[in-house]
């Protein structure tokens, strides 16, 4: 039997890591990490690559790796329409990664699918864009909208107040306004993996659909939770948390989303991100050589 080809557009990248390691139980062959991997924003590139290896589905995280690089939010967009058109040809479906930054600063408790976008940053204005030209030339696709996204590598939340902490000794304007569900890279690699999964068995579940963990807080009480961890594991002591009750312009004010669609259309449940801090912290500092002993 010759496994199934999936391709991703992050292979390198921290969330392309989470996804090769939970493909790792599947019968799959993962493209996009070869020396002959395509530029994902030349169209060329991309539809010579996709002729040669036919995928059965891409994944596309492009640009998760690190979403604040110059000129991410134009390459999230050229991206997007380099795979409407490769999809469109070759009748591929593709699982989309999206954000919640496609939404207003508006205060809201959970923003729905049904919910119109209206991002205040340039980020979630190529996020939306994405999401646009996909609908436009695309039917078998979907657009799975995520809410903060940590992990022990990579540039996340997590990551960043990690290293706050150990250069300063501090965690520094976590806002008691921002409200989201944290939701671990593992986690979200297990879901792509389920959708993945019922789609090449058939599944017609298609459009935006919403992704997060099952708890909420807010950006001062992870932070909270995070020095907690860090103090169980004696990893340091007497960390100062400043918090904040203003936000950013240009973030909206709740990152939490209703996840009906995706549980409905493939019975997609939401896990506790509480449980898996304290693995995650454990992986960071290992990473690091902080952990003593």
């Amino acid at each position: 039997m010759i496994p199934t080809r999936i391709l991703l557009t992050d292979y390198r990248g921290a969330l392309g890591q989470a996804l090769e390691h939970e493909f790792e139980r599947e019968s799959v062959t993962l493209l996009g990490g070869g020396a002959d991997a395509p530029d994902w924003r030349d169209s060329d590139s991309v539809t010579a690559y996709v002729r040669h290896h036919q995928p059965a589905m891409i994944i596309n995280g492009f640009g998760w790796s690190d979403l604040h690089a110059p000129g991410r939010a134009a390459e999230i967009r050229a991206v997007a329409d380099n795979l409407a058109h490769v999809c469109a040809v070759y009748q591929i479906p593709l699982l989309h990664l999206s954000s919640y930054k496609v939404f207003s600063g508006e205060s809201k408790n959970a923003h729905s699918e049904k919910d119109k976008p209206a991002p205040v940053s340039e980020l979630g204005q190529a996020f939306l864009a994405a999401e646009q030209v996909l609908e436009e030339h695309l039917q078998k696709w979907i657009g799975l909208r995520l809410s903060w996204v940590i992990g022990s590598y990579g540039n996340n939340l997590l990551t960043q107040q990690l290293e706050s902490i150990f250069e300063h000794g501090r965690i520094s304007g976590a806002s008691t306004l921002l409200r989201g569900a944290p939701t671990a890279l593992s986690d979200i690699a297990r879901v792509c993996v389920g959708i993945v999964k019922q789609v090449l068995c058939g599944a017609e579940n298609w459009g935006i659909m919403h992704y997060c963990s099952g708890d909420s807080c807010t950006e001062a009480e992870f932070a909270r939770q995070v020095i907690q961890t860090m103090e169980q594991l004696q990893l340091t002591e007497g960390i100062v948390l400043d918090v904040t009750e203003t936000a950013a312009a240009n973030e909206p004010l709740s990152a939490v989303l209703v996840c009906r669609r995706v549980r409905d259309g493939f019975g997609v449940q939401p896990r506790i991100w509480r449980t898996a801090l304290l693995p995650m912290i454990r992986q960071w500092a290992h990473n690091r050589e902080h952990l003593p002993g």
